[in-house]
């Protein structure tokens, strides 16, 4: 039959109650030629036996069982057995439209897709929904600005092509920020960033989701993170590389520790006034100018109310 169009990698983690509905989507896609990489993360709940089920009813899943690592460990777990042109990474808890894997001919050679997303809560009211316009990012610069300037920087609404991605794996020990360290990992070798109206994922906002749950400690999170910038301003590309990471660095963690700061501990706030004395405001000159000026503002009254 040939290898598969797309490969749709999956961690999955006690989530029994929704893992059948997400596996059914895949189901009764429009576009059937995929594989479907189940990571069963140490799962305590039945979902690791789902998994098998329909593993053993249709070829074209794979079910991985180890140990908890966490969402980027069974992430690259699934990279490592890809053989797919294009990458999907949905949750188990989610859902996608039966459009969602159909791939416009005119896209055919991008390096990204995006597609559309409907934010659901458990109860099956639809909450928000981004309206998509077909069009191209042609250039480094253009798909960096767009990433910076997104408050959903999730990876679950795009299909990314394999060859893209290369090497690249998922930083292990992040907590708050792996889709974001993983986009900046292959922003270099994004050329072509299209936008698809075919197709829509659904985000199901639950209370028990960790996208609830303040993490306790996310300072390991910031040291990784500007380890890896360091990593990144090593790289021989585009000279305005280092300047596109820097404001997506800087972006992301203004923007998530000033959301988060009624949770942070201590020692966590004494971690923020640090970022917020250190912070270059030239580092956000990609940023539209509304969020620049909130940034400038964080900055200097965060010294004094945190």
């Amino acid at each position: 039959m040939g290898e598969p169009k797309i490969t749709i990698i999956i961690p999955v983690y006690n989530t029994e109650n929704y893992l059948r509905k997400c596996l059914d989507s895949i189901l009764t896609q429009h576009e059937q030629s995929f594989e479907v990489i189940l990571v069963d993360d140490g799962s305590t709940d039945g979902s690791g036996i789902i998994c098998d089920e329909f593993a053993q009813s249709d070829s074209r899943f794979l079910v991985v069982h180890k140990q908890n690592g966490g969402v980027s460990s069974a992430r690259n777990v699934g990279l490592e057995m890809a053989v797919g042109k294009w990458v999907a990474f949905i949750d188990s808890d989610d859902e996608i439209s039966p459009d969602f894997l159909t791939i416009p001919i005119q896209y055919e050679d991008a390096d990204i897709i995006q597609k559309a997303d409907i934010w659901v809560y458990s109860n099956g009211v639809k909450i928000k929904k981004t309206v998509i316009n077909d069009r191209y990012l042609t250039s480094h610069r253009e798909v960096g600005n767009y990433w910076i300037n997104r408050t959903n920087n999730y990876l679950a609404v795009r299909l990314i092509a394999r060859e893209c991605i290369g090497d690249t794996r998922f930083l292990i020990g992040v907590k708050i920020s792996e889709d974001f360290l993983f986009f900046t990992s292959i922003l270099h070798n994004v050329n072509r960033y299209a936008f698809s109206s075919v197709g829509h994922y659904y985000y199901y906002q639950r209370e028990n989701s960790a996208m609830y749950k303040f993490k306790d400690d996310i300072r390991e999170d910031i040291r990784i993170t500007f380890e890896h910038l360091n990593i990144v301003r090593t790289y021989e590309c585009h000279s305005n590389m280092v300047e596109i990471c820097e404001n997506l660095v800087f972006g992301y963690f203004m923007k998530t520790l000033w959301r988060r700061r009624r949770y942070l501990t201590p020692e966590e706030r004494k971690c923020f006034k640090a970022i917020l004395s250190e912070m270059r405001l030239g580092s956000l000159s990609l940023c539209k100018p509304k969020i620049k000026l909130g940034m400038m503002i964080v900055k200097i009254i965060g010294q004094y109310i945190m």
